[in-house]
């Protein structure tokens, strides 16, 4: 985990957050949207739902926060976006996660705020939704929390719409009219996996990132015992101790076929057909710089006895046994079909 981070990984650069979903994109704040900020946090309906944007809104205030955005992002304790139309290109508003302690534990609150003329239009629930996303799929936060003014019951609306329930009244300093009253709440990462779940197919979200996609593959061997075959990711390895098929990265030219009888070798000291080869299912999933494609082939028939040629423990387990194991995030959509094969 990311030290004191609350997160298991932080983007190093701005490419890294940049994402679209249906309507909107959402980039990191730069030196083209000052224009913007400078003239929409200048207006009293936009800084008084905001505890931290003065009014009246200094000349210098957009560059000033620039300049905050960029020392934070730097110091790993914030993650801002401009948010614009994505076929227009229209600019917004903002929405960022920042970094704090509560309750004696690091959290990531979210925060936003939008342009009058964006009002109404779903562009703040559409952009904390996959915000949200992104903190919980991405960066592996923890804890999102987040809060509104007692007299915001739009915003509060937004938040809810996300996955956000419980609140907690309270008050907090406002530097254009002092102490204010408060709502804040929080999500946990199961908190927003039962939201979506709950939500079926209608709140799924739809992140697009251009992050290059690399293809492995992988193999369920099967031995007459109607036992599956797994490796254990070595120490010093990405995932270590996690439990996975065994497999390889298809390098270039190569079939997938051609790639998994080479790395079955290569791993285990067995020698495989393509023949005997059967297509079982496949995984898709992204992680934070890149998104992996794995078919997965079910193997019944081989030559040799499996030995882990590259230090990795192997074992073969049952439909039970392969239930409880600890499997990267990759593996897992996988289990359905290798255990209905078993």
């Amino acid at each position: 985990m990311t030290a004191n981070r609350g997160c298991n990984w932080f983007p190093d650069a701005g490419e890294q957050i940049t994402f679209h979903t249906p309507k909107l994109r959402l980039e990191p704040i730069a030196e083209q949207h000052l224009a913007f900020v400078q003239a929409e946090a200048s207006k009293w309906e936009v800084a008084q739902r905001l505890s931290s944007v003065p009014h009246p809104y200094p000349d210098d205030g957009a560059a000033d926060y620039l300049g905050q955005v960029k020392a934070l992002f730097e110091a790993r304790e914030q993650v801002s976006w401009m948010v614009a139309d994505r076929a227009t290109g229209a600019r917004l508003g903002v929405i960022s996660l920042r970094l704090f302690e509560a309750d004696n534990a690091p959290c990531w609150e979210l925060g936003y705020w939008y342009a009058p003329s964006a009002w109404g239009r779903g562009v703040a629930t559409e952009a904390a939704f996959h915000v949200l996303t992104f903190a919980f799929r991405f960066m592996e936060v923890e804890t999102v929390t987040s809060g509104v003014l007692l007299d915001n019951p739009a915003s509060r609306r937004v938040l809810e719409k996300v996955g956000f329930e419980d609140w907690t009244e309270d008050s907090i300093d406002t530097v254009h009219s002092g102490r204010q009253p408060n709502l804040a709440t929080r999500m946990t990462l199961a908190e927003f996996e039962e939201f979506l779940f709950s939500g079926g197919c209608t709140a799924q979200p739809q992140l697009e990132r251009s992050v290059p996609a690399v293809w492995v593959v992988a193999a369920a061997l099967f031995d007459t015992a109607d036992r599956v075959l797994v490796a254990q990711r070595p120490a010093g390895k990405s995932l270590a101790g996690l439990w996975e098929f065994p497999g390889g990265k298809i390098e270039a030219l190569e079939s997938p076929e051609t790639a998994l009888i080479r790395e079955l070798k290569e791993e285990l000291g067995i020698d495989v057909g393509e023949g005997c080869l059967a297509p079982l299912t496949f995984a898709s999933h992204a992680y934070p710089t890149f998104h992996l494609m794995m078919p997965l082939y079910a193997i019944n028939k081989w030559q040799g006895e499996p030995k882990g040629q590259e230090g990795q423990a192997l074992k073969w387990v049952s439909k039970a046994e392969l239930r409880e194991l600890p499997m990267p995030p990759a593996d897992a959509p996988l289990l359905p079909a290798v255990l209905d094969w078993m």
